[in-house]
């Protein structure tokens, strides 16, 4: 169907308007958020903000550089420390991930994404930094180490739980409903006589008890297949006295009863300064930091994570004494 003169000239006439549309068209620059750059903060604001110092803090990168480091070539790309950096502040602060995307420079979804990435990278560093090693050499030492604490003898670890918050599923919310009064996953932790982290176990809703936890670890297994070599783990009353766990006596009369008793208590509170270094360094894991918002698995991995983070830290030296409490500082760029 041909098209007669008047309308061909009027669709000249448009198709000449849109071009001049087009041309005037002033296209907005893609607004990006200023993201953290280490070199740009103090000593004291990296140790205040991320709970390790500097030098640790590349140490890691450079160990997790294979999960972080961006696969696409844009420009605006998130560097692998960056990711590292953002992950670290979220766990030490304990903050929502829109608190700590705000501050990290990246979206509350983007963030998400990042998390995932960093927990990946640190839970491949378990191997290196959270086994149990019970060959010989290593339990003597281990021995020595808790015998100089108070004349315990023989002692290869400190057991005990400890209370991790979080929200609870809804068709799953009496399980997680502790004796404490609040909802978590109850987390069994082995330390050594230097606060290192040997084994942990966090897969278990808040009702487990203690011993029902370790009755069916992997921990327990190993220890009843002769692997203490003679040796005990120090535990509360709350768990069954065994050939390689002890516990104190529940009446203590004679002096040297009292003197057993004593030794057990103040080796084992090893145990109770791990958990408050542990919680201190990761405010994500206090109480007072709020209830970890997410599903129970993805809790137990950020908790399996802290606790390989801790014994990093230990392996650089790294103390939080007299840091302040993170929240006073979310506000830094």
């Amino acid at each position: 169907m041909s098209l007669t003169p008047q309308l061909q000239i009027l669709l000249a006439f448009q198709q000449h308007s849109n071009e001049e549309k087009e041309q005037n068209v002033i296209r907005r620059p893609r607004l990006f958020n200023k993201r953290t750059i280490l070199d740009n903060l103090t000593n004291e604001e990296i140790k205040l903000r991320y709970r390790f110092g500097r030098a640790a803090i590349l140490d890691l990168y450079s160990k997790l550089k294979p999960y972080l480091d961006p696969q696409t070539k844009r420009n605006h790309a998130i560097s692998g420390i960056g990711k590292l950096l953002a992950t670290l502040h979220f766990l030490a602060s304990g903050s929502f991930q829109t608190t700590v995307s705000a501050v990290s420079g990246c979206s509350q979804p983007t963030f998400s994404k990042i998390l995932n990435q960093v927990l990946a990278g640190i839970t491949s560093l378990a191997p290196q930094l959270l086994h149990y090693n019970m060959s010989t050499n290593n339990l003597c030492r281990i021995k020595e180490d808790f015998y100089a604490m108070a004349h315990m003898p023989n002692v290869i670890g400190a057991i005990d739980c400890t209370h991790i918050a979080l929200i609870p599923p809804s068709d799953k919310e009496r399980l997680y409903y502790n004796r404490k009064g609040f909802h978590s996953v109850n987390v069994q932790v082995v330390c050594d006589a230097h606060t290192k982290i040997l084994d942990v176990v966090a897969k278990y809703p808040g009702s487990s008890h203690d011993s029902f936890i370790f009755r069916n670890s992997h921990l327990h297994d190993r220890l009843c297949q002769g692997e203490a070599q003679e040796g005990w783990l120090l535990g509360d009353n709350g768990y069954q006295i065994k050939p390689w766990l002890i516990t104190p006596l529940l009446n203590a009369e004679t002096r040297a009863e009292q003197r057993f008793n004593k030794s057990h208590k103040t080796t084992r509170c090893i145990i109770e300064r791990t958990f408050g270094i542990l919680k201190s360094r990761f405010r994500c894991l206090d109480k007072t930091g709020g209830a970890l918002f997410y599903r129970p698995e993805k809790v137990c991995l950020i908790i399996f994570c802290c606790c390989i983070l801790h014994n990093f830290a230990l392996v650089h030296n790294e103390n939080i004494d007299g840091l302040e409490d993170l929240s006073q500082v979310e506000d830094i760029q």
